[in-house]
């Protein structure tokens, strides 16, 4: 059963919690024969990705529906080869049920190229913008999860009458800080940051990554996997991952850091008026749940449309974990809207 609470003052602080929601259901996505080679563009989950030219990159995304509402979907990470909206996979085609679902992995990330090899967020934004222009998109909703909460938040805050609806999805990146998140990420074997590696393969890599954010360990497939270790050996990927060993990682840090920052202060002025939930896994070991009751308190203060939504023994990636139940609940949300 699931219950979505308004929460109008910072004392109501849980706004549910989540147990088992069967009530709509995805078509389930193909697994990938042993051994079989990753789509030479990279997709997965039964998706096929597409590609176009923004401001001379050649840029990769999804898009499926032909709803009169726009989702607009953002992946999380830092830049690298195997971030990208493959994520968004597990949900794409219940969304797509009754939305245009748009999907883009951001500049510099999966297969989406960064001709000028600076790597900045603001520059990604740029990125998102002029792909939302190409795709003739002037309203939305928009769905961020962890790093990509960075960028969905801002996009309510610099063009709010684009923005149907905002949801936000456990992101210690636009949050204010809360505790040790370097400690946090330490305790499960990860870096922080642009430019955080492990030893081994990148495939080694890029799963123990996912399963140490994980409650429900099922969703990090072969297939999901056999792609991100494609795409981060395409030249562009490659490009990006030496870059990120450097000081673009630096550069990558300051400016997301300085835009959280600067966000934080228009949020504290009321500027995001935009429909707001905030979907978080109970379970999530790197943005806890106090990060997101944070956020949450500092958006409601100005916000009275704003609301929270705390999915139990669920982890950072619990729209892929759980995609019926995501699908069903954000709907639900969006539709008000």
């Amino acid at each position: 059963m699931t219950t979505r609470v308004g929460l109008p003052s910072s004392r109501q602080r849980v706004a549910a919690v989540v147990g088992a929601m069967l009530l709509a259901v995805l078509p389930a996505s193909p697994v990938m024969a042993q051994g079989a080679a990753p789509a030479p563009d990279g997709s997965v989950g039964g998706q096929r990705a597409q590609f176009i030219t923004i401001g001379g990159a050649r840029t990769r995304y999804y898009e499926a529906g032909s709803g009169g509402d726009v989702v607009l979907l953002i992946h999380g990470a830092r830049p690298g080869g195997t971030s990208s909206a493959n994520t968004w996979t597990p949900i794409i085609a219940g969304l797509a049920q009754r939305y245009r679902v748009l999907a883009p992995d951001r500049l510099g990330h999966g297969m989406s190229e960064n001709p000028s090899g600076i790597y900045t967020a603001t520059g990604e934004m740029d990125h998102i913008y002029a792909f939302l222009k190409a795709k003739t998109v002037t309203r939305l909703h928009v769905i961020g999860q962890s790093t990509g909460a960075w960028h969905a938040a801002r996009l309510a805050l610099e063009k709010p009458e684009m923005v149907q609806s905002l949801i936000i999805v456990d992101s210690a990146t636009l949050s204010p800080p809360v505790g040790n998140l370097a400690e946090r990420r330490a305790a499960i074997g990860l870096g922080q940051g642009a430019g955080a590696q492990r030893e081994g393969t990148i495939e080694e890599g890029f799963r123990f990554n996912m399963e140490a954010l994980s409650r429900n360990k099922e969703h990090v497939t072969e297939e999901f996997v056999a792609a991100a270790g494609f795409m981060a050996r395409q030249p562009s990927g490659m490009r990006t991952d030496a870059a990120m060993k450097g000081e673009e990682a630096k550069r990558y840090e300051a400016n997301i850091q300085a835009g959280a920052k600067e966000m934080r202060g228009w949020i504290a002025q009321g500027r995001l008026q935009a429909p707001t939930l905030l979907y978080w896994g109970k379970n999530d070991p790197s943005a806890i749940v106090e990060v997101g009751l944070k956020l949450f308190d500092m958006i409601a203060e100005k916000n009275k449309r704003a609301q929270m939504l705390i999915a139990n023994d669920r982890g950072h990636f619990h729209y892929r974990e759980h995609p019926a139940e995501f699908v069903h609940t954000v709907t639900g949300f969006m539709g008000q809207h």
